[in-house]
């Protein structure tokens, strides 16, 4: 029985060593829109913007994350469910910090519902869905 249990961890130890495991516990918090960000924090909270607004701030605080944690932003307009943009980026520092991802538009937004979801890592479902709408 000792030997079953000692090949039975061997195996395991090989099995597991060949996998890239990672858990965390980062997260996002307060995620919301913004009209601006400046020293790296949003100046406000926005719900909901006008058509000519000429940039978009999608921003929450990364926590419990190491540094070189990736972070994805998906935009979506929802009222016509399309994915308009998807940027990826790596932090240079831990945890505690506010990350943001912006949108820009030469012309007048369309009307309707959006939502921007945060992904951390490699994560299929998103740490943080943030909605706001265009009027």
């Amino acid at each position: 029985m000792k030997k079953t249990f000692l090949i039975g961890l061997l195996v395991a130890t090989i099995v597991f060593a060949g996998c890239n495991v990672s858990f965390t516990t980062a997260n996002i918090t307060d995620g919301a829109m913004s009209s601006d960000v400046k020293d790296g924090a949003p100046v406000d909270t926005v719900e909901v913007f006008a058509q000519d607004a000429p940039v978009l701030y999608a921003v929450g605080i990364l926590n419990n994350a190491p540094a070189e944690t990736n972070i994805r932003f998906v935009w979506n307009y929802v009222t016509e469910p399309q994915e308009i943009y998807e940027i990826d980026f790596t932090t240079e520092e831990q945890s505690g910090i506010y990350v943001f991802s912006e949108l820009t538009n030469d012309g007048l937004w369309p009307i309707g519902d959006y939502n921007v979801e945060v992904y951390i890592d490699d994560r299929t479902d998103p740490d943080a869905t943030i909605e706001f709408s265009v009027e």
